[in-house]
């Protein structure tokens, strides 16, 4: 879960120097902090999702994937690191162009390149967990284990819950930073409605991320799965299966 505390923190301490940011005069240094914490901190979170749905499959049997669990995991989880530091890499290249407008143009599309790669390999990674969860919940094999399976059930809702909302979140940053047309003075004359009002950000990145972490929080990866994932393998191979 340190994933997700980690990454609801960077949240938090990007909109506090983002509050720093509004109340400063001209270019500040807290815009440029508190961008990049808002850019990397649903990163984090899509890490956390690779991390209990490769926990889940263990628990359960690698036999209803497509592939080994965690070879898998280990390659998505190794491309959201390289968007993380490609997104990092971008905000802060792009929120202290200042009038660099050459600068601004280069920094907008390695954020945006970032944000993609994000979206690509999540929305990959997605369809392969919605198949282990379509084999494996219409196995008759697994009946036998209904308490078990329902307390997965739970968890699964907080993976779909989670992955929809941070897509759509990330869609919508992709799109904001896309639109951004640097005036003559830099990044700080955009020309686009998403980045020059503040509402969108907090009904389409704040609150995704927040209900997120929310739902993690109540239906909890360990308390379903624990931290050895050896749950229903080993009970199917102590009774012989």
């Amino acid at each position: 879960m340190w994933f997700i505390l980690v990454g609801g923190t960077l949240e938090w301490l990007g909109y506090m120097f983002r509050v720093f940011a509004i109340g400063a005069e001209g270019p500040s240094s807290w815009l440029v902090v508190s961008q990049t914490f808002l850019i990397v901190s649903p990163a984090l979170l899509v890490g956390q999702c690779y991390i209990i749905i490769e926990r889940m499959m263990a628990y359960v049997g690698k036999e209803y994937g497509f592939t080994d669990h965690n070879e898998i995991t280990r390659i998505f989880l190794g491309a959201d690191i390289i968007a993380i530091v490609i997104q990092a890499i971008g905000s802060s290249v792009l929120t202290d162009a200042r009038q660099d407008l050459y600068q601004a143009k280069v920094a907008k599309k390695i954020l945006v390149a970032g944000l993609l790669l994000q979206i690509i390999t999540f929305g990959i990674y997605s369809f392969f967990a919605v198949t282990f969860d379509f084999r494996s919940s219409r196995d008759p094999a697994l009946r036998a284990y209904d308490t078990q399976m329902r307390g997965l059930r739970k968890l699964w809702i907080a993976f779909y819950v989670s992955a929809v909302l941070i897509t759509l979140r990330s869609i919508y940053r992709a799109v904001e930073f896309a639109d951004i047309a640097p005036g003559p003075r830099g990044i700080y004359d955009p020309d686009g409605y998403l980045f020059t009002h503040e509402w969108p950000m907090y009904v389409f990145d704040a609150i995704p991320v927040l209900i997120s972490v929310v739902a993690f929080s109540i239906w909890h990866p360990g308390a379903q799965v624990g931290e050895s994932s050896a749950g229903l393998v080993f009970l199917r191979r102590d009774e012989g299966w």
